[in-house]
């Protein structure tokens, strides 16, 4: 009898496909980092809740990934390889810092793999319409690889930060009219972090409230000792 597996669920807060993808990996600076895309059909679970690809596609896909595994495997190992590519660059981007020359080049190469499409004129600004593989697995990354694109070209570049939470590692847009994000999600770090920051100035105002009688009971006992 087949075991059912349930399908990996994933936190999309980032504000962009790219970024979310980078965040499939959680905790990278522990000695116990936590990915979610444990195998080729977490990746097209990915693909599946972020709208890449529809369920009837994603049920095909899980299909095809079974009849041709040795293609399922390259696919799902050159987008772990993207993954943190787009993780490096924008972890760059968001210290302020340049991507390195190699992560550019290979970045600039899987760009210029995707077809180019054209410009379409649309009121206030053109847009730009890809060609995009009309089936298949890589049409997820074409995605990915787009959505960086898009980021590091646009205004986003700017939005681009980094979970405020020395503990956290996600990269999120900032999309906030005044530009003061500081976490990737405030019911997980944001809440942390305000606990931790409440249970710090308890701590501290218990700790000075029974500071001050010990130091009036001192000075008391130094002024019945003192001679009048």
């Amino acid at each position: 009898m087949k075991r059912f597996r349930p399908k990996p669920s994933f936190e999309l807060t980032a504000g962009c496909l790219c970024l979310d993808f980078a965040n499939t990996l959680d905790e990278r600076s522990s000695d116990h980092p936590q990915d979610k895309l444990q195998g080729y059909p977490a990746l097209v679970a990915f693909g599946q809740q972020t709208g890449v690809f529809t369920t009837a596609e994603a049920r095909r896909l899980e299909r095809e990934g079974l009849e041709r595994q040795t293609e399922a495997s390259v696919l799902f190992r050159e987008a772990l390889g993207l993954r943190e590519m787009v993780y490096r660059i924008m972890s760059a981007v968001a210290a302020g810092n340049a991507a390195s020359a190699e992560d550019v080049a290979d970045f600039n190469a899987l760009l210029g793999q995707l077809h180019a499409g054209s410009i379409v004129p649309a009121p206030g600004q053109a847009a730009w319409r890809y060609q995009e593989s009309t089936s298949g697995g890589s049409r997820l990354i074409e995605r990915i690889v787009r959505s960086a694109a898009e980021v590091l070209i646009s205004d986003g570049i700017r939005r681009v930060k980094r979970c405020a939470a020395g503990t956290c590692s996600w990269l999120f847009l900032d999309r906030s009219r005044s530009r003061n994000r500081r976490w990737c999600e405030m019911r997980t770090c944001g809440s942390r972090n305000k606990a931790r920051t409440y249970y710090q100035r308890k701590t501290a105002a218990e700790k000075t409230a029974s500071e001050k009688p010990m130091a009036s009971d001192r000075r008391t006992q130094e002024a019945l000792r003192s001679p009048r």
